[in-house]
């Protein structure tokens, strides 16, 4: 073969590898590689990152509170599909008065042992919906920029209500709080209090104890998950980036 042949042949070979280091490049650039975990022990695993506020989408939250009811958020439309990247929705911390019903801590066996916390809405108490906060033992949790307030907001609830059990536990009567805490799409696995879109407060960054209700005031007697749900699916990809 001769070296005129040879020559577009290799220049065609050049360009082909530019290309692919054009595209690996821009991936990186569009999809940087997620923080490293530096302390702590593995607790979660779909879409732990952004729940501990230790994801490369975290610098884009807006901390400063929007008011909103729990029947405003539990309205809110989920993703059809969740990653490991946030959603508009996810990028605000939101500031919401409601009825603590009950909580418990997740510490079975599959737990991530996050403080699990259902909230009512005031106005209308069949629309409830979850808020959790982390715990600095894990992954992510005691890496976060808000790690410190997560132990804060641990604090002030046990030295209100004692410490939480596996098992969930109803409060009679129950509270009127005020909380602040990040939007957060979960998935749908029966949880108590689950809102019908999956919508949480996750994490919580602060609560505040605004006072406790009449033993007469009357509270649902069951607190189930909906019959039908409008939550969103986890992405395979999203489930494999966390598990990494």
């Amino acid at each position: 073969m001769s070296s005129s042949r040879r020559k577009p042949q290799s220049v065609s070979i050049l360009l082909f590898i530019f290309a692919l280091l054009a595209f690996v490049l821009l991936r990186y650039l569009r999809h940087p590689a997620p923080p490293q975990f530096t302390c702590g022990v593995h607790c979660g695993t779909e879409r732990w990152r952004i729940k501990t506020i230790f994801d490369n989408d975290a610098k884009r939250i807006n901390f400063t509170p929007r008011h909103a009811s729990i029947s405003e958020l539990v309205g809110l439309r989920a993703p059809a599909v969740l990653s490991d990247e946030r959603f508009d929705a996810e990028k605000q911390v939101y500031s919401v008065e409601a009825v603590l019903l009950g909580w418990k801590q997740e510490i079975s066996a599959h737990g991530d042992h996050d403080f699990h916390l259902v909230l009512a809405d005031p106005n209308d108490l069949s629309h409830t919906m979850i808020a959790e906060v982390p715990s600095g033992e894990c992954q992510g949790a005691c890496s976060s920029p808000q790690a410190q307030r997560f132990a804060e907001v641990r604090q002030v609830l046990t030295a209100q209500l004692a410490e939480p059990q596996a098992h969930f536990r109803r409060f009679t009567p129950a509270w009127v709080v005020r909380v602040e805490g990040v939007g957060f799409f979960d998935i749908f696995h029966g949880q108590i209090g689950v809102a019908e879109n999956c919508m949480e407060l996750h994490p919580l960054l602060k609560v505040e104890f605004v006072r406790q209700l009449s033993p007469a005031f009357l509270l649902p007697h069951r607190i189930e998950p909906p019959a039908d749900h409008r939550c969103g699916r986890l992405d395979q990809a999203g489930r494999l980036a966390d598990e990494e």
